[in-house]
């Protein structure tokens, strides 16, 4: 038994794949590829959001005190208008 609004309706379905030809998916692939960007290097690049909790986790296994956050730069001013 469902309930009326876990029923979906047809017309709300994802249409049908495309077919796609070779020329417009080399464009695509070629658009992607001038866009792309690998020069990004540098400590705003860093990835700290998985560095933290390793962190943690490895001063739990090895019983040592918990590294210490640094507090948060005051957020700015907004200008009124």
């Amino acid at each position: 038994m469902r309930w009326p609004d876990e029923i979906r309706d047809p017309a709300e379905l994802p249409p049908e794949p495309v077919e796609l030809t070779e020329d417009e998916i080399d464009g695509v692939l070629a658009l992607m590829d001038s866009m792309t960007r690998n020069d990004l290097d540098g400590p705003e690049f860093d990835d700290t959001y998985t560095d933290a909790p390793a962190k943690v986790i490895e001063a739990k296994r090895d019983d040592k005190p918990l590294p210490q956050v640094s507090e948060p730069e005051a957020p700015g001013q907004v200008p009124s208008t």
